[in-house]
């Protein structure tokens, strides 16, 4: 392998990268503040960097997965570091923000950083895998001529465009569609089988059954929603906020924790209140974005 990569962070995202790169034949330098954290992926024979100036010393790629961008910055913005990192790509794979992106750009393009941007859509059990998807933005002639080394981290490498923010921001996205929905629709689905003594395993089957259903559904919308069409010729909102509803009078007869529910009949009162209560669910878009009251 050419290239000399650099892993800072030793977390269990930042050290299942960089034991991956380990696996398909790199030799990656690894630093973490907490010196302890990178003991195991020493004894897996990759070297520890004594200082974070070693440590970017050390490759002309250099990996950040750390808590948080501000934490990245009160590593990186300092003129020793800084001048190491010169001529260097940088990719940092940190969860942030686009904003957060942008200003990380900003301070290291005019230092003449080459700076890259990803997010990882993935648990750190599954980094390496053939089918592992990670987004990445920024100039394409860096994503070509690092990828051999993002293809460690996952088969799935998608330049998702020229735009540094833009790889956190269909992040986000993403997240905002399977874990504030999803996931915290799955666990009250699965409380209320378990207490109406309903086989988990048939919940699995029938959630399971409905994604062709939920595919559909959601390309239907997107549809409308380019279209700026409303029109309910489906199931109007006046139909669909019966589930959250009865969802509510559920948990409250059961004592469980409705929070994530009851807002979302304030939504609906808002579209009912703009006279929307025969249209589509899509229409929401306009109640989310322009705060209709």
């Amino acid at each position: 392998m050419n290239h000399k990569v650099t892993v800072v962070g030793a977390g269990r995202m930042a050290s299942a990268l960089a034991s991956a790169l380990f696996n398909k034949g790199f030799a990656p330098t690894v630093w973490n503040r907490t010196a302890s954290k990178t003991e195991p992926l020493a004894r897996l024979g990759l070297r520890v960097a004594p200082t974070l100036l070693d440590a970017i010393n050390a490759s002309d790629i250099i990996i950040v997965n750390i808590l948080n961008y501000h934490a990245a910055q009160q590593l990186l913005e300092h003129p020793e570091i800084e001048s190491a990192l010169r001529g260097k790509v940088l990719v940092q794979l940190t969860t942030g923000t686009p904003d957060e992106a942008r200003h990380m750009e900003s301070w290291a393009q005019p230092r003449g950083i080459l700076y890259f941007e990803g997010a990882i859509l993935s648990y750190p059990m599954n980094i390496g895998k053939p089918e592992t998807v990670v987004l990445y933005s920024g100039p394409e002639e860096i994503f070509n001529h690092v990828k051999p080394v993002l293809l460690a981290f996952g088969g799935n490498a998608v330049l998702v465009g020229h735009e540094i923010g833009q790889a956190s921001a269909l992040d986000i996205a993403i997240m905002a569609s399977f874990c504030v929905n999803t996931m915290f629709g799955f666990l009250y689905g699965y409380i209320v089988c378990e207490a109406e003594k309903i086989s988990i395993t048939q919940y699995m089957q029938f959630v399971k059954s409905l994604m062709p259903a939920v595919e559909e559904v959601l390309n239907d919308m997107s549809v409308k929603l380019q279209q700026k069409d409303y029109t309910g010729n489906q199931a109007s909102l006046e139909a669909w906020s019966v589930a959250p509803r009865e969802l509510v009078a559920w948990c409250s007869q059961h004592g469980v924790d409705h929070a994530m529910i009851t807002p979302q009949l304030s939504l609906f009162e808002n579209a009912f209140k703009a006279g929307k209560a025969q249209a589509d669910f899509s229409y929401f878009y306009e109640v989310l974005k322009k705060g209709v009251h």
